[in-house]
């Protein structure tokens, strides 16, 4: 259990959080090392120490609340995790185990983001089947103009390709439903070992753009719309645009709904439109065309 204890909470780190080496899987990496207290479990593996209860000894601190709440304003992200979990937050069978080991959760003041969580939870509950190996971190602290799921391409790809989804806003644009399509331009490096999936997107992007069989181009209607440096509108719900790489912008595509009243479901409309372009990602590449 302590494994699957270890996952949940890797899940609950800003991916741009992630160690500089090790990879981005939720598995722990290496010797899962655990210490347990009888209000705290700390789990550490070759690239972090994880600690969900009381105490501040761990890289990543979750507290173990009754309800879903703030516990602090950020935007340190490690540390004390900005958002708590509750029961709520565990598949049943940790959820249990969890009780058994430090007990009952506390009841703690904070702002309640329990419509979040739930938000978030359906969101990932209707993409996760279209997304199937694809690994799923939360962003609530990193940016602040979202808050939502970054969900990155399997391990197996060698891609760097992640879609952000939740929720967004800025000083123009009202809290709505927010998706990202996006992958790193040429030579833009979080991470020296990146190097290669950062090449291999750069023919990734090629492939999904060409102006005869590409995927985006395909979902544009349209093979010239990545010819000039502009963005173009899709005849998709709420207001979702193509970036073309010209634009040296990390996205390729981005999405606004028109509300907060159907953000899964528009959410899901455009991961169901996107699966053309994500069905190519795993391919072998040479050159610009497909193996």
């Amino acid at each position: 259990m302590e494994r699957e204890l270890f996952a949940r909470l890797w899940e609950e780190i800003d991916f741009d959080d992630h160690p500089l080496s090790g990879g981005h899987q939720p598995k722990p990496d290496g010797e899962l090392r655990v210490k347990m207290t009888p209000n705290s479990i700390r789990l550490e593996d070759a690239r972090l120490s994880l600690l969900i209860g009381d105490g501040n000894d761990a890289d990543s601190v979750h507290r173990w609340t009754a309800n879903d709440v703030q516990v602090n304003d950020g935007p340190g992200r490690m540390g004390v995790h900005r958002w708590s979990m509750s029961p709520q937050c565990f598949p049943p069978k940790i959820r249990q185990w969890l009780i058994q080991q430090i007990g009952q959760p506390k009841s703690i003041d904070g702002i309640s983001i329990e419509k979040h969580r739930r938000l978030l939870e359906d969101i990932r509950t209707r993409l996760e089947p279209m997304l199937a190996n694809w690994t799923w971190h939360l962003e609530v602290d990193n940016k602040p103009d979202r808050m939502g799921w970054y969900i990155r391409a399997p391990e197996s790809w060698c891609s760097l390709f992640t879609i952000f989804v939740g929720l967004g806003w800025n000083e123009q644009v009202e809290t709505c439903g927010f998706l990202l399509f996006e992958r790193a331009p040429p030579g833009e490096l979080d991470r020296p070992d990146e190097a290669e999936a950062n090449r291999l997107d750069g023919l990734r992007t090629v492939a999904l753009c060409n102006g005869h069989r590409g995927a985006l181009s395909h979902l544009a209607n349209n093979m010239e719309w990545a010819s000039s440096p502009q963005s173009f509108k899709l005849q998709l719900p709420g207001n979702v645009e193509l970036w073309p790489p010209s634009m040296g912008r990390w996205p390729l595509l981005h999405g606004r709904s028109e509300s907060m009243n159907d953000v899964v479901d528009w959410a899901v409309v455009i991961v169901e439109a996107l699966q053309p372009a994500i069905s190519t990602l795993s391919a072998t590449i040479d050159g610009i065309s497909w193996q």
